[in-house]
């Protein structure tokens, strides 16, 4: 519930006491006032708490990532309990005045972004247009990534469509990068196949071959720990073009039991290799 001031308090903990629902504190610019609120509520019996110090976006910005990172700061090194709540951003606020929608959606993305970075949990955007949404996105989904770390994918098969035991079996690497491309290639074509994606700690493809990360022995354990000689009744495995230097090693590996297709350099030629090489013929 949307929110307890110093004026209302007391009505709003009712409502929330009766719906069982947490409640919004907001006193913007005053972090004493929402400590103070928060131990009132506290002792009125709300537990469920959320906490909005008020976010401006223009001349009071700099104010703003102040008090964020003071609230955080005191609850977290200060063990200031009534501080601890999660936090509450709204960065729709850059609309209050009006003037040019690109220009507010680009000044409410890039708050957005600083709030997120001075430990906002909960953030109200009023834009819904791609281009300003997906900054915050991508800045959410690796703002805790440790940097010293590729970003990389569960290790595993993978199943795309309905496959059967007739389907093509393709292989690429953890990279994160690398794997969402050829995912989105393949879902893009309507391919019915699996892929078993190799640990390479998160290396693509070239690199991994380059500093022996994606190497034979390991495609060979893939196959194995995957099962996916169960799932197919043939023994055909497609590599990716730039791990081609791995194909004869790769079939010694599996014991002379599977044949190792080079596919293409690149995922979105995944469709047309299929086209002309599967089902693959004897003498190839």
């Amino acid at each position: 519930i949307y929110a307890a001031t110093k004026d209302n308090w007391k009505e709003m903990a009712e409502l929330a006491l009766m719906y069982k629902c947490p409640l919004a504190v907001f006193a913007p610019g005053d972090p004493e006032l929402i400590r103070s609120l928060s131990k009132t509520l506290i002792d009125y019996g709300v537990q469920d708490l959320m906490l909005d110090p008020g976010t401006f976006t223009d001349e009071g910005l700099s104010d703003t990532i102040n008090i964020f990172t003071m609230i955080r700061r005191n609850a977290i090194k200060g063990g200031d309990k009534l501080l601890g709540f999660p936090l509450i951003g709204t960065p729709i606020t850059a609309w209050i005045n009006g003037g040019d929608p690109k220009e507010a959606a680009f000044k409410e993305s890039y708050v957005a972004a600083m709030l997120l970075s001075r430990y906002c949990d909960l953030l109200i955007m009023h834009s819904l247009e791609g281009w300003a949404q997906l900054p915050v996105l991508i800045w959410r989904f690796n703002i805790y990534t440790d940097p010293r770390k590729p970003v990389s994918v569960e290790p595993g098969l993978r199943v795309f469509g309905s496959p059967n035991e007739n389907s093509p079996v393709m292989l690429t690497t953890n990279y994160a990068l690398t794997y969402f491309t050829v995912e989105s290639d393949i879902k893009k074509a309507n391919i019915d196949c699996y892929l078993i994606v190799v640990d390479t700690e998160g290396i693509s493809v070239e690199s991994a071959v380059a500093g022996r990360y994606l190497t034979a022995d390991k495609i060979a354990e893939a196959i194995k720990e995957t099962g996916i000689e169960k799932k197919v009744n043939h023994k055909y495995l497609i590599i990716p073009g730039l791990a081609a230097r791995l194909s004869g090693e790769t079939e010694e590996a599996l014991g002379g039991d599977w044949r190792v297709l080079v596919g293409p350099k690149d995922s979105s030629g995944i469709p047309e290799f299929l086209k002309r090489k599967w089902p693959p013929k004897e003498e190839e």
